[in-house]
């Protein structure tokens, strides 16, 4: 009988330092190239601390940009803060941020189309700037015996 079993990469240095990224816009990580072996998930780990009591929608939203060859990525916003073409980007999910507190969430990129190259894309949507906040990974790689 085969025998599947996972292994999670350790937790990545920082992908993308959010800063202080100001209310209402976006910022979008470097490209991420997850090889050729591409693995079977990826967890992504969302943190921030906000600078000031979150108003309005009170949430970061992380999205993905995708590539199939490091240069032709799906569109969407990576800086700025224009969303015209947000509903463009992948959806990866939101974390609500109610308080003045550090948050950190957990986000799977299981149910995205596959691809090699990846951007992570943040908007402040907590209605004040962040005082810090930063994005790691870990990679969900599998094996039968």
């Amino acid at each position: 009988m085969t025998t599947q079993t996972l292994a999670q990469s350790a937790r990545s240095s920082s992908i993308l330092s959010l800063g202080t990224l100001a209310a209402g816009y976006y910022i979008a990580s470097s490209a991420i190239d997850l090889t050729a072996t591409i693995p079977l998930d990826v967890t992504i780990e969302l943190e921030c601390n906000p600078n000031g009591t979150p108003s309005g929608n009170k949430q970061l939203i992380l999205f993905a940009k995708l590539s199939l060859d490091n240069t032709n990525w799906s569109t969407g916003p990576e800086s700025g803060n224009t969303s015209t073409e947000e509903g463009d980007l992948f959806l990866i999910g939101t974390m609500s941020t109610n308080d003045t507190n550090d948050h950190r969430k957990q986000f799977s990129l299981y149910g995205l189309p596959t691809a090699r190259y990846l951007k992570i894309v943040v908007k402040n949507d907590l209605g004040v700037a962040l005082t810090s906040g930063d994005v790691y990974m870990a990679t969900i790689t599998g094996s039968n015996s």
